[in-house]
Parts: structure tokens; sequence; C-alpha cells
């Protein structure tokens, strides 16, 4: 990571792939330079996380890193669970095999979306939201 990006606090994604070189995306690699500032690489994870879990961005919490030429990240999130009264069951696991599931979603679509490698996910739950069945009793 430069000493620019370092200071900012972001974790750059960049490509300077030459001409011919066939590692760029699309019909055919153009020589240039592509950067991706971390702010952006945490937005997109961002919107994944609460896509994922069905929360609201503004709850999601995403620092991005440079991990060795990989993307480190480190997610805060709530997740939601059911009703203890209602019928709805979790999945096999619970909440670590949601927040499993959304390691690996994250680092597939991270992937997909930026073109990054993500090393690691790290995630802590910061709270819980209730999943309401739309049922009242």
């Amino acid at each position: 990571m430069t000493a620019a990006a370092t200071a900012s606090g972001r974790a750059p994604v960049t490509s300077d792939d030459g001409p011919g070189t066939g590692t760029g995306t699309g019909t055919g690699s153009v020589a240039g330079h592509v950067s991706i500032p971390g702010k952006v690489l945490q937005k997109v994870a961002t919107a994944v996380v609460a896509e994922t879990l069905r929360v609201r961005r503004a709850d999601v919490r995403v620092e991005a890193a440079d991990d060795a030429g990989d993307l480190a990240l480190r997610v805060s999130t709530p997740v939601r669970v059911p009703m203890l009264s209602e019928a709805v069951t979790m999945p096999e696991g619970g909440v670590v095999a949601v927040v499993r599931d959304l390691q690996s979603t994250l680092t597939r679509r991270v992937s997909e979306l930026a073109g990054r490698t993500v090393s690691r996910v790290d995630v802590t739950v910061s709270g819980s939201r209730v999943e309401r069945t739309g049922r009242t009793s």
C-alpha cells in the first residue's frame, strides 16, 4: 500500500495491465491505470452486507485494508432474528451460520463487483433486529 493510501486509511485497487496481457475484463484489454479507492470498496461491501442480511445500510460498518495485495474486510453489523414467539426457526447453526454465509457471500460478491480478491472477512455482530412476519397477535 502506498504512503498516501496508508495515511488516508484507504485500500486502493490498482491495475496497470499492458496491452495484450489478457488480464483485463470486458471485450479487450486496454493499457492504463485503474484505481478504486478504499471508500468505494467499503460502500460496495456495505451494500452487499445490508442486502444479504436485510438490514439498513446505516447500521453496517465496514473497514477495508490492504492485506499483502488482497483486501481484508472488517464488518460490524446487526443480524435479523425471528421473534421467539413465532414458529419461524433460524437456519441450522444459528447466528454463527448466518455470519459464515455472510463471509462467503461478501468474499464472492466483492470479488465479482470490484475485481478484488478478498483474503479475510472479520465480522462483529453489533446487535439484532427482530424479524417480523407481518402477523399481529
